[in-house]
């Protein structure tokens, strides 16, 4: 998984930075999410700051909580039925 910081202007004022994966497969429900941070540079270097903490999250556990809870990855595992 590839992640990707996203910076924009927020239409309240300010920025927003996000994390997502580079498929972007949940725009709106990303891995990290701050919003109206007072200057570009305080965005970016929060978000390089949260990037590289998912990054060694990801390389230890290879699952990422998204900003709702779901566990991204976690449907990809197979699936057990008990015996009857």
């Amino acid at each position: 998984m590839n992640l990707r910081l996203h910076i924009h202007h927020a239409y309240a004022g300010g920025w927003c930075a996000d994390i997502d994966d580079d498929h972007d497969r949940q725009p709106d429900d990303p891995y990290w999410c701050v919003d109206q941070w007072p200057t570009l540079q305080e965005a970016i270097t929060a978000g390089c700051h949260q990037l590289a903490e998912l990054s060694v999250s990801l390389q230890a556990t290879q699952y990422l909580t998204r900003v709702s809870g779901r566990h991204d990855g976690l449907e990809d595992l197979p699936v057990f039925q008990l015996a009857a």
